[in-house]
């Protein structure tokens, strides 16, 4: 009998899911789905930001997962840090929970699909906007970086934001303050979509099944190719795009799947290796 906090992968692992206190983590049917919980308003703790580390570390080697979903439980996405963590010695170990948090992200080559009904605030609104595919709530939710007002800034975003949005829309942003509609937001670039707020949930939904929908092996590899290369130069990004494609995508059998399906004119059978 499987203990409750265990879950069965694609190939039959059992493998152990710890207990959480400030987030709500399930993998099943290819999603692995990562919430906020921290009533209120999800203020980001060290412990709570440890917690998302822990899961996400755990999908490293989960080849059946073919999309995270991050998203948050009550009125707020998370307005940010817990304000005493920035003090003393606390202040390193925030800066680093929240710096593994990127680096866990493009390690575990999955695709990112962050789902924000509510503000999204400081560390909440890059915490948002570093996932690969941002859907928000058009009315509800707003994003900013409103931490100049108490006199810090976030030292991920003063190095990720300038890069999702350019330079000069990030220092807008970052010394202005000011909270940001859905809208603007998709507008600059900071988010991928801003639905109606009723409509938001069909839409993800809709979303997800076109996941579901495709090899967990491809969807990786894809994901690897157009994270590892965002940063680099261009003939950099070409030769590390190829080589996830002719030394690892047409090394799997969904590859080969694929386009034997597309040439049969039928639908593929996924093995999602």
């Amino acid at each position: 009998m499987i203990d409750p906090q265990e879950d069965i992968d694609a190939y039959g692992t059992v493998r152990a899911t710890p207990t959480y206190q400030h987030i709500l983590y399930t993998v099943a049917q290819g999603v692995a789905r990562l919430t906020l919980n921290r009533p209120p308003a999800n203020v980001l703790s060290i412990e709570m930001m440890g917690e998302i580390n822990s899961a996400l570390e755990s999908l490293e080697y989960r080849k059946d997962v073919k999309v995270v979903v991050l998203s948050a439980t009550g009125k707020y996405f998370s307005p940010g840090f817990e304000l005493s963590d920035h003090l003393g010695d606390r202040g390193y170990m925030m800066l680093e929970a929240f710096r593994r948090i990127f680096e866990n992200m493009a390690r575990i080559d999955k695709p990112l699909l962050a789902v924000v009904s509510g503000p999204a605030l400081g560390a909440g609104s890059m915490l948002a906007a570093g996932c690969d595919l941002v859907y928000a709530a058009a009315t509800a939710a707003k994003f900013g970086h409103p931490e100049i007002k108490g006199g810090v800034f976030n030292p991920v975003a003063a190095s990720l934001l300038p890069r999702l949005v350019g330079r000069k829309k990030a220092a807008e942003i970052f010394f202005g303050g000011a909270g940001i509609p859905s809208a603007e937001a998709e507008r600059i670039g900071l988010i991928t979509r801003a639905v109606a707020d009723d409509k938001l949930e069909a839409e993800v939904a809709a979303l997800i099944q076109r996941f579901q929908e495709q090899s967990a092996a491809v969807l990786q590899l894809t994901r690897r190719a157009l994270a590892g290369g965002a940063d680099l130069a261009l003939p950099e990004a070409f030769a590390h795009a190829e080589d996830v494609y002719l030394n690892h995508l047409m090394a799997t059998e969904d590859a080969d799947e694929g386009l034997k399906a597309v040439m049969g004119k039928r639908k593929p059978v996924w093995k999602d290796r």
